[in-house]
């Protein structure tokens, strides 16, 4: 093969020798010319040359396979994703659907109602606490020396005591130590530290929670002077019986209760349970708005209670909460609370 591709060229390269040479001599003179060239050279090149022709053809087969694969991949992806959009979208639809039914059974009046009716709610609330607060602070019986310490510790920290009990700021501090007993725990769905909801499914847990307010939202004294509140409901029952060992302890009061302060106490513990269920009947629960002691002053959150009578002066922390606040929603129901204050620069 070489040899016939050199002697074309050999010929031409004496096509004008002349013409007496006899062809024997051509063909010597080409074998000498052909000996110039390096033999082994033009093997090795020969070699390299079969070698990437072999890798080529070896790396084209490997990515037609590779296409081939990829492309296999590709359509089976597109058939998982058009499957989980399907299922997606039907997930999507039948919990639409299933909110729509479950919402529907769940709340018999609209979100706007049940706004309107945790504010009455909250309002009666904190008015009830006011008026427990008034009997049970004219109850108090200044030969009982245990009770009166005890209230008079109590008050110690705010400079206060019971001589001057008669006082507003007197009377904000009791109602303040009332209204913590009363709330503590607030922010728990069954009203219990650490407590747990006996219907584990939030949509049963809510539609509960609002039949229970709807049940007991009209229930008099003079009911539970017939039957007594557990014939009504065990959980205010038990609210009840728990607050009040609570304020008895924190009081340290030893005499027994009054028919009529039986009958405000109780008035106060069912507002305050009617507003723990109907908070806990929103999807996402209504949260209490707390303030500790000392805490700077934020007008948004906070309400002043003496802000009439401070003109002089400004606030500038807070000295006890008087009662709690809400989130409703995006608005901010604001806690009241008692102040200290700074002059007002001229």
């Amino acid at each position: 093969m070489i040899l016939s591709w050199l002697l074309p060229r050999l010929k031409r390269r004496h096509g004008n020798s002349s013409p007496g040479r006899t062809e024997s001599e051509d063909v010597s003179q080409a074998l000498k010319d052909f000996g110039r060239v390096p033999i082994e050279m033009l093997k090795k090149q020969l070699i390299e040359a079969n070698l990437k022709r072999d890798a080529a053809l070896t790396e084209v087969s490997e990515m037609r396979s590779s296409f081939g694969e990829l492309t296999k991949k590709l359509e089976t992806l597109e058939s998982y994703c058009e499957e989980l959009k399907k299922a997606l979208r039907q997930t999507v639809e039948a919990n639409s659907s299933s909110k729509r039914v479950n919402l529907s059974d769940l709340m018999p009046v609209n979100e706007e109602v049940m706004i309107e009716g945790f504010l009455q709610i909250v309002s009666e609330a904190r008015l009830s606490v006011k008026q427990f607060c008034k009997t049970l602070s004219d109850q108090i019986d200044e030969s009982d020396e245990e009770l009166t310490d005890n209230l008079n510790l109590l008050l110690k920290p705010y400079k206060l005591s019971l001589s001057s009990r008669h006082s507003k700021a007197v009377f904000y501090h009791l109602e303040a130590i009332i209204n913590q007993a009363f709330y503590q725990d607030f922010e728990n769905c069954v009203f219990q530290k650490n407590g747990t909801p006996k219907l584990l499914d939030p949509q049963q847990h809510r539609q509960a929670q609002f039949q229970s307010f709807a049940s007991l939202r009209n229930l008099s004294w003079n009911e539970v002077l017939k039957k007594g509140t557990k014939c009504y409901s065990e959980e205010l029952n038990q609210f009840c019986d728990q607050k009040m060992r609570c304020i008895i302890t924190t009081l340290k009061w030893t005499t027994p209760w009054s028919e009529t302060l039986l009958e405000s106490f109780f008035v106060a513990g069912k507002c305050i349970w009617l507003l723990h269920l109907l908070a806990f009947s929103f999807c996402p629960p209504l949260m209490i708005l707390r303030v500790d002691e000392n805490r700077p002053f934020d007008s948004h959150y906070m309400e002043d209670i003496f802000a009439d009578k401070q003109k002089e002066q400004k606030p500038s922390r807070v000295k006890a909460m008087i009662m709690p606040g809400f989130y409703v929603q995006d608005k901010i129901l604001r806690c009241k609370v008692l102040c200290r204050y700074k002059s007002v620069a001229s």
